[in-house]
């Protein structure tokens, strides 16, 4: 199944006070590569990623940078969608995502959060075999104890539905609406950690830090 993935990195980390994507990881990345780099090294045929205009990119590794792509070009693997109107919520930058990924022959689309560094490539594969096995089924979702959560794979006739969100709504909405029919998968707990508030931060550098110590 052609998934196309679109990691959300355009948030104004409001809530963390400073901006979280370029924040140090324990190996010298920035936090936000992390996740990129999970999306890349998963069986997603594509990966798009939403930032910001003004948006130096300098947390993204200079060797992903230079083969990215800012326009449709199949053979890229990374494209840098540009999202003029991400001050006016997730929504814009579902949007943005979504127009991107629909100029490729896509058969779904998977959304990914760029401040969730713990993600894995084989979770992300996990989700997308999901919705490819489950043939009814509009979504594929991961999930924890608390229910569906990105990342989230869509069968490509859900791109107007998540184009129809507005202002700070993202797709939990769709997750959360009967008539959908959807698939979860459960992953560990440290899957869905992000850098929200600056006790969650640490947690995941804590995780990180103590993983390191134990391989």
């Amino acid at each position: 199944m052609r998934v196309t993935g679109i990691v959300l990195a355009a948030g104004r980390s409001t809530r963390l006070g400073r901006d979280k994507l370029s924040l140090a990881m324990p190996d010298g990345r920035a936090l936000a590569a992390w996740s990129l780099q999970a999306a890349l090294d998963s069986e997603l045929e594509q990966v798009i990623c939403v930032v910001k205009p003004e948006d130096s990119l300098a947390w993204i590794p200079e060797n992903l940078l230079n083969s990215a792509s800012y326009s449709y070009r199949p053979e890229a693997g990374l494209r840098i969608a540009l999202c003029t109107d991400y001050a006016c919520g997730m929504a814009a930058s579902l949007h943005c995502g979504i127009k991107a990924a629909m100029e490729y022959e896509m058969e779904g689309v998977m959304i990914l959060l760029g401040d969730q560094p713990l993600l894995r490539a084989q979770d992300i594969n996990q989700v997308s075999s999901a919705l490819a096995a489950n043939r009814l089924a509009d979504y594929a979702a991961a999930a924890d104890s608390e229910g569906s959560k990105p990342p989230v794979a869509f069968r490509s006739h859900m791109a107007g539905h998540l184009r129809s969100l507005r202002g700070d709504e993202g797709a939990r909405k769709i997750l959360r609406n009967a008539k959908y029919t959807g698939i979860q998968v459960a992953l560990p707990e440290f899957c869905f950690w992000d850098a929200d508030t600056e006790p969650e931060l640490k947690r995941i550098m804590d995780f990180v830090s103590e993983s390191n110590q134990t391989n």
